[in-house]
């Protein structure tokens, strides 16, 4: 074809899609319609069994385990699983028990074999990958009868077994060494009795736990069920089923940090930097601002999607007496201050007072332990009702686009999916400028079809409603989506309105210039459509501005 035709070419698709994104950009936002396509990892709770699951329900994959899940498995990019079990030796006996981490590769091989379960701790409920290897799992520690009355604890017959956050290093086929380690143990406050240790104002210590609230069940106190690892923050989160509340924690502490009340990136130690669900269990609040009524699966949302910081989790609502049981899953915005720290005002609650968003159906939706949510690239979300099995997907209006009903108990269920925008870096010195290379990859299914990337500067969620109301681009329409829009394939924004190879592949580059130390701490984002039809939107990816 001739160069003067090519060009001509372009510039019709040009005008096509600026017109229709034009149009859009006026209409407000509204609810993507269509499901985000991946495969669903299932660890049921009455097999030993883990396999994923395709859009249409098919089984794709199935690793034949040893042991029960306790509970929830991992997929990594190279195909293996991370899986706890149970321990069938261990001494720990309770819901969620586990005590063994097992890895199978791709093929399904077990290629290592770690036990975290002696007489004096057992890992229970969940683990979270990290990105440097290592692995965060939650675990009972066991503390006698003595050792609780002695910190101040009321009526207790029996043992009571506290939370332990531990790090783990996989060594070889079987070892394993632990690098990082929390107890709740060492962050306790009792009003009870003066004669004892960590005895104080409840209400004037929300960093502290009150070893007195909340019951113990066979041992068991805080029954944490999910942890999650915020690499940015340096940060964990964990929910407990028996206090009603999600925690965040310092990582960025060492060991004996974490053992006490100084140090880390926050300057507190280990104590409790945020906590959300029921203000009495420290001293701020009645039974009337209980928000959850046991919670499980917290996890922050990972960085690129809509909500990204933000902090998700299953209300199960097992509210006191028979009646008005329904479940619900909130999306909650920690509040922080000028410096990015968790603000609490004095005498008040950890805020905020409501969800920014919720899902909720009391006609229908309930399971009164497991079950977990997890947002999507598109900003629906993935639901599991954990008691019945039942894994359903839903818009940010609520409209459910998929469904999977297994018909047995599960403790979550994740999603996964090649993420089809990548990007070479994800900072650029303000000072000097610079280049961030994209890799868009929408697979050979969409191959030559043109392709539209665009940016924002005020976030992902609620995003562009794209034209046929199937797909939201996660961008929020800004001053910099029209710089982007009006600067397209120019030096400065490269093959960003471009045509997939027959792989259904492209690249595109975006050249910054040096900026004001003044637009440091810029956070831009990128994501990419598919059109004719406009059906099918990347993940979002973020550069910062740095100095």
């Amino acid at each position: 074809m001739p160069a003067t035709h090519r060009h001509r070419e372009t510039q019709m698709m040009r005008m096509l899609v600026l017109g229709t994104l034009t149009l859009c950009l006026c209409t407000p936002s509204g609810d993507a319609q269509t499901a985000w396509k991946g495969e669903t990892l299932v660890s049921p709770l009455g097999n030993n069994n883990t396999f994923l699951v395709d859009m249409n329900g098919k089984t794709v994959k199935t690793w034949s385990c040893s042991a029960r899940p306790g509970l929830i498995a991992y997929l990594f990019d190279d195909g293996s699983i991370l899986r706890p079990c149970r321990d069938s030796g261990g001494s720990f006996s309770g819901g969620g028990a586990g005590g063994r981490l097992q890895r199978y590769d791709a093929n399904g091989k077990l290629t290592w074999d770690y036990y975290f379960s002696t007489s004096s701790h057992q890992q229970h409920h969940d683990v979270q990958p990290m990105p440097n290897g290592n692995i965060l799992l939650i675990a009972w520690e066991r503390k006698s009868n003595q050792e609780a009355v002695a910190a101040g604890r009321q009526s207790i017959t029996g043992e009571m077994w506290p939370t332990l956050i531990a790090e783990i290093k996989p060594v070889g086929a079987t070892g394993g060494t632990v690098v990082w380690e929390w107890h709740a143990w060492d962050h306790l406050i009792q009003d009870v009795d003066s004669r004892k240790p960590n005895y104080g104002v409840v209400a004037d210590h929300p960093e502290l736990i009150d070893i007195n609230f909340g019951k113990v069940s066979r041992g068991d106190w805080i029954h944490a069920n999910a942890i999650d690892y915020n690499e940015k923050l340096d940060q964990i989160v964990f929910s407990s089923h028996f206090l009603h509340e999600f925690y965040v924690i310092d990582h960025s502490t060492t060991t004996k940090e974490a053992a006490g009340h100084t140090g880390g990136r926050s300057g507190k130690g280990g104590d409790i930097l945020y906590r959300w669900g029921n203000p009495q269990a420290y001293g701020r609040g009645t039974s009337a601002d209980q928000k959850f009524f046991v919670v499980h699966g917290a996890n922050w949302i990972d960085g690129g999607l809509p909500g990204e910081g933000n902090i998700l989790a299953f209300d199960n609502g097992d509210r006191p007496g028979r009646n008005n049981d329904y479940s619900t899953v909130v999306e909650v915005v920690p509040p922080v201050d000028t410096k990015g720290h968790y603000f609490i005002a004095p005498t008040k609650p950890f805020g905020p007072a409501t969800p920014v968003w919720s899902y909720s159906d009391r006609s229908s939706f309930y399971s009164n332990h497991l079950s977990g949510a997890y947002r999507l690239p598109n900003g629906n979300t993935i639901i599991c009702e954990g008691t019945s099995g039942y894994l359903f997907e839903v818009t940010a209006a609520g409209k459910k686009v998929w469904d999977y009903d297994y018909q047995g108990s599960i403790a979550r269920a994740e999603r996964y999916w090649t993420s089809p925008l990548a990007a070479d870096t994800r900072t650029v010195p303000a000072s000097t400028g610079g280049s961030v290379g994209f890799t868009v990859k929408a697979g050979s299914s969409h191959a030559k079809r043109g392709y539209l990337l665009v940016g924002g500067i005020t976030g992902t969620s609620p995003g562009l409603l794209l034209p046929g109301g199937k797909v939201t681009l996660p961008i929020n329409p800004d001053v910099f989506t029209s710089l982007v829009l009006a600067a397209l394939n120019t030096p400065l924004f490269a093959n960003f309105l471009g045509v997939l190879d027959a792989g259904g592949k492209g690249a595109a580059k975006a050249n910054l210039p040096a900026l004001d130390s003044a637009f440091v701490g810029m956070k831009m984002d990128f994501a990419y459509c598919l059109f004719g039809p406009f059906d099918y939107v990347s993940n979002a990816v973020r550069v910062e501005v740095v100095r």
